[in-house]
């Protein structure tokens, strides 16, 4: 019934659009200045989001779960004069899943619908545990991951990210921090806008709690200028 339930919520949640969906295709519009805010708040909104502690899942070990990502819009108004929705920030609905590899390696993937702007995105990510959880030790893991948009005829958006994560099994419960860097590559096809490359920051925190019959996981993070909170259901094994 479980396994059922999560699988028409991933459906539902990867196919519905909602009637404020917007599709982008107002981006020549807009003057160089704002083409960089609007790449800002891209960026954040289609950057790689984890979701998971640096503890190793090992060489038989999946974490699998549907996910939702919502990101407040720095420039909300430039984002709906470029044709995204009116809504002040964005929902990212994922199907999410990481498997584990010998040697403390890890390996994930996300596919995604962003309806707010006619995105469709896609995500990998390798990770590699430095130092696994210990009795006195957290678990110390490498990431480095990337994304792609597809779907909007008017920019081609491309992330790529670094960070470093730590996390502390507590019995069930494992928190873990991390920080990196992401690079955004944003090209306009539209009018006589340049491409923008940049770099931003970022930080982030989350609780994964695993029940046995399902793993639920939660992280808060800051890119740029911009707050994302994300919310994972599934199974960790």
């Amino acid at each position: 019934m479980m396994k059922k339930l999560a699988l028409g919520i991933a459906a539902i949640t990867l196919v519905s659009t909602p009637a404020f969906a917007g599709d982008l295709n107002n981006i020549g519009s807009l003057g160089q200045e704002s083409f960089l805010k609007l790449s800002k708040d891209l960026g954040a909104i289609t950057s790689y989001k984890g979701v998971t502690p640096a503890t190793p899942l090992g060489l038989v070990g999946f974490d699998i779960g549907v996910e939702l990502t919502a990101t407040n819009l720095e420039s909300s108004t430039i984002f709906r004069q470029a044709g995204g929705s009116s809504s002040s920030s964005v929902v990212v609905p994922k199907l999410h899943i990481h498997k584990g590899l010998p040697f403390g390696f890890d390996i994930g993937a996300f596919i995604s619908k962003v309806s707010d702007a006619n995105i469709s995105l896609i995500g990998a990510e390798a990770r590699w545990a430095l130092i696994d959880d210990g009795i006195a030790t957290p678990a110390v893991g490498l990431r480095i991951a990337g994304t792609k948009e597809t779907g909007v005829g008017q920019i081609d958006l491309s992330t790529l990210s670094a960070d470093i994560v730590l996390s502390k099994k507590l019995t069930f419960v494992t928190p873990f921090i991390g920080a990196g860097r992401v690079q955004v590559k944003s090209k306009p096809n539209v009018g006589g806008l340049r491409e923008e490359k940049f770099n931003q920051s970022r930080i982030f925190a989350g609780l994964n709690a695993n029940f046995a019959v399902v793993n639920v996981a939660v992280e808060a993070e800051k890119q740029g200028d911009a707050a994302s909170l994300s919310a994972k259901a599934g199974w960790r094994f």
